[in-house]
């Protein structure tokens, strides 16, 4: 029994790591070969989620590379999703599964995924606001020129009144 155990668990790994998942830049450069098929993408949620009623849309944008899809999820998912990336915060890293469209019949033809389930990789985060002293430095020195041609610019301003 303790080996049928440990065969399945072994098992259960192998088949969790054969997941292929798909690039979301290779859905555009290669959409045909991917459309109305199960996918698995990974990416950073961003934006909003936007949608009424049970019916919700997020867009998901690749890890590594500037571009993004929209994926058509449920309430629930949706709910899942805490942290949306925007300037200065890390949205969560969701895996997608679901049927990639090229032209979604029913959101107007949009190129689309409509998500069969999500899973939270890693949640997001706000990033920390750096200030580099160079640039306080560089801020302050510019500040000294300003204000010196002002005065400067005032002063002979009053001599040829």
């Amino acid at each position: 029994m303790k080996k049928i155990m440990f065969l399945l668990l072994i098992l259960s790994f192998i088949l969790k790591g054969s997941e292929k998942i798909i690039k979301i830049d290779e859905l555009y450069e290669r959409g045909e070969k991917y459309d109305n098929k199960e996918v698995i993408i990974v990416g950073e949620a961003i934006g909003d989620i936007m949608g009424q009623g049970n019916e919700k849309w997020v867009n998901i944008k690749d890890e590594f590379k500037d571009i993004a899809i929209g994926v058509v999820i449920n309430k629930q998912d949706a709910e899942k999703i805490k942290n949306l990336g925007r300037y200065r915060i890390k949205g969560d890293i969701v895996k997608i599964y679901g049927t990639y469209n090229i032209k979604c019949t029913k959101h107007m033809g949009e190129r689309d995924i409509h998500a069969l389930r999500i899973e939270i990789i890693k949640r997001g985060e706000i990033l920390p606001s750096e200030v580099k002293l160079s640039k306080i430095i560089i801020s302050f020195f510019l500040l000294m020129i300003t204000v010196t041609m002002m005065f400067l610019s005032h002063k002979r301003a009053k001599m040829f009144k």
